[in-house]
């Protein structure tokens, strides 16, 4: 009887766990099928007429009055926003972005994504110190989500897009002195190293040779043996050779790599480096 019970028990756990991936299935469908609604203005957005926008807005939001615990109930908020966006109606845009601020407060990554589509609102209307306002939100409040790390560099590619050298070079001292206040909050945490490291790139973007040699001896003292740090060897060695135009540091940089990482898929890259520095 006992047994007859656990089989009993066991196939109503294997019809329900069906139940459950075929409600999943019916969800992510019902989604796809709004999303290829959207895909169409996306396409040509000056010729989608105001009632087939809100069709599709009118979809999605019933997707996500029926569906909140779900994570595409997400994209689909973020996604009502970039149609609105790309209709110009930045107001309607606004208003839904700051909706979803309020809605997923508890979710960091969200909420810099949301403000950042607020930036970009104001962007497409030629408003860039508020869209900047949006920005520098998003780096104070939620520093270390993907969008917050993003956001210097972005700021800085911005200016050299509308062709301000001096504004690049000022923005990109400032997103230095940004990571390093990041990284230094962050220690040798993820997130410290995802600092230091953009660090390192923004004085390689300046041309700033010595210091993002400085920023990436930071990473390798800080993280050794944490993460995999051939990479960071190589674009030192990379920096020595291109940059400084000192191969015999170059050569000494790869030679560390390859003693430290001898499994490194980076190994016979630095011995084709070093035959070539040889050669010279």
């Amino acid at each position: 009887m006992k047994k007859i019970f656990l089989i009993i028990i066991l196939s109503l756990s294997f019809a329900l766990s069906g139940c459950d991936n075929n409600d999943q299935y019916a969800i992510e469908k019902r989604y796809w099928n709004a999303q290829k609604q959207a895909e169409k203005i996306f396409k040509n957005p000056a010729a989608t007429p105001t009632q087939q926008l809100e069709n599709v807005v009118n979809t999605l939001n019933k997707f996500i009055r029926t569906y909140p615990q779900s994570n595409l109930a997400v994209d689909a908020d973020l996604l009502v926003a970039k149609l609105y966006i790309v209709k110009e109606e930045y107001g309607q845009a606004r208003k839904q972005l700051n909706l979803m601020h309020g809605k997923y407060a508890k979710f960091p990554d969200v909420c810099a994504e949301a403000i950042f589509y607020i930036g970009v609102a104001y962007e497409k209307q030629d408003k860039w110190e508020s869209a900047l306002n949006q920005y520098k939100k998003i780096m104070a409040e939620y520093p270390v989500t993907l969008r917050g790390l993003d956001m210097p560099v972005y700021i800085a590619e911005h200016y050299r897009t509308a062709h301000q050298p001096d504004k690049v070079v000022s923005a990109y001292q400032q997103a230095a002195a940004h990571y390093r206040a990041v990284g230094e909050r962050y220690g040798d945490s993820p997130a410290g190293y995802n600092a230091y490291s953009l660090l390192a790139q923004c004085y390689l973007r300046t041309q700033d040779w010595q210091n993002a040699i400085n920023a990436l001896d930071l990473v390798l003292e800080k993280f050794k043996g944490k993460v995999n740090l051939d990479g960071a060897l190589m674009e030192k060695a990379l920096i020595y050779a291109q940059g400084l135009k000192d191969n015999q540091k170059a050569k000494e940089t790869l030679e560390q790599l390859k003693r430290e990482y001898p499994k490194s898929n980076l190994v016979a890259t630095a011995d084709a480096f070093i035959k070539k520095i040889d050669q010279k």
